[in-house]
Order: structure tokens, then sequence, then C-alpha cells
């Protein structure tokens, strides 16, 4: 049983396939693709970063907090010299560093959205002979944590806003010195 070859299919030639088709040279939708993930990356680290140099004085000032011997005696004054060098860290120094007594403690609530009242009063007592019982220390802690958590970083608007909330009360002070 011999299959007779059919004379007409001896002559053809097999299939030529076409070359493979390359990853290279990519389409122009790739390119734009390409281009737009590396410039959201891109974005995205310097956001990352430019937020991370804003709030480096915050865990600076929380790590110091932490930090902070509360047996101390003179832990009152370290707290509050501990919050205004967080708050000059975010405001000019013109500003923040002459603040002291009422004007300070305006200035710290004025800072956050509801005010702190207890902990101007406890930095109150730092000039007291009496020392900050541990409960009072312990209550002072956790005030000034919530105050570097809540009013840092401070905004460029909200630190000349303050500023002329400030300059308004020391006018009044000085107004008020005046009738005396």
């Amino acid at each position: 049983m011999n299959n007779p070859v059919n004379p007409a299919l001896a002559s053809m030639q097999d299939i030529q396939t076409p070359a493979e088709i390359g990853l290279w040279p990519l389409a122009y939708g790739y390119w734009f693709s390409l281009v737009i993930i590396i410039v959201v990356s891109s974005l995205l680290i310097i956001w990352i970063r430019k937020r991370r140099q804003v709030g480096a004085a915050q865990r600076v000032a929380l790590t110091e907090l932490a930090a902070l011997d509360q047996n101390s005696p003179q832990f009152a004054v370290e707290v509050s010299s501990l919050l205004k060098r967080a708050a000059m860290s975010y405001t000019s120094r013109e500003q923040v560093a002459q603040l002291s007594g009422d004007n300070w403690y305006k200035w710290l609530n004025a800072q956050v959205n509801n005010p702190q009242d207890e902990l101007c009063q406890l930095l109150a007592l730092r000039f007291q002979k009496a020392q900050l019982s541990e409960d009072e220390k312990v209550a002072l802690r956790q005030h000034a944590q919530s105050w570097l958590k809540t009013a840092l970083p401070l905004t460029n608007t909200q630190a000349s806003a303050k500023a002329n909330a400030k300059t308004n009360a020391i006018s009044n002070t000085a107004s008020e010195a005046k009738q005396c």
C-alpha cells in the first residue's frame, strides 16, 4: 500500500511564519503610561519627604517629652520650654520667644481648636514653691503631648493670624495698664 504522492503537493513548500513580534520599540501608549508613572512616583516621593521634614520638629518634641524625667523638680519648666522650642520651630523666634504668662497661655490655646485650659493651669503652677504632685505631672505630660499632636505643625496662615491676635492682646494689656 503505497500512497502515491500527489505531484501538485510535492512542488509546494512549507508555510513560513513571520518573525515574532518583539517588545521593542514600545508603542506610544506604553511610553505615555511609563512617563505618567515616573512623574506620579517622583511627586509622591517629594511630597512624602516634605511632609516628613515638616513633621520632624513635632516628632522630636514628642520624643523629648517622653524622655523628660517626671521626678525632676523643674519638670513643669522643662515642659514649658519644650513647648516653646517646638513652637519656635514653626514660627519666627520674635513671635513666640517673648511670650510669657497669660500671653503664652492664650497663644497656646489659640493654636488648637479646643482650648486646653488645664494645660495652662498646670504650666502656671511651675513657679510656685510647692512642686507639682505626681498626678499633676502625669496630667501635664498628657496635655502637653495632646497639644503637640494637635497644634503642630503650625501653618503660615495660622501662625500669622495668631501673631495678630497676640499683638492685639499686648496692645489691650498696655491700654489696661494705662487705665490703672
